[in-house]
């Protein structure tokens, strides 16, 4: 079968729409669970990554998780603002001349 633009699967109805909301709550809450975990184990970065994973997964279906990565995202967003700001770093290097 070829798919076309114009082509969308249908909206889950009844049970389907219920499943996709369990599925979905399970992989978001194991993701951030093990976010979580990767706080504390000693693996440098890794859950900075995966807890917006997480979070992200949840706000697919969960109001709390979206309003949650939004103000996750706005503090990380004034935080490398004001590292910039302190260290003077340029996103784009400057034209030699």
């Amino acid at each position: 079968m070829i798919l076309r633009s114009g082509d969308l699967a249908p909206a889950p109805r009844g049970f389907s729409l219920q499943f996709r909301r369990i599925a979905l709550a399970i992989a978001g809450f194991s993701v951030l669970a093990l976010g979580l975990v990767l706080v504390v184990v000693p693996v440098p970065g890794t859950s900075i990554v995966v807890i917006p994973l997480g979070l992200t997964i949840l706000a697919k279906e969960f109001t709390w998780a979206r309003s949650t990565l939004a103000w996750a995202t706005r503090v990380m967003q004034a935080l490398w603002f004001a590292v910039r700001q302190v260290f003077g770093i340029r996103l784009l290097p400057v034209p030699a001349r």
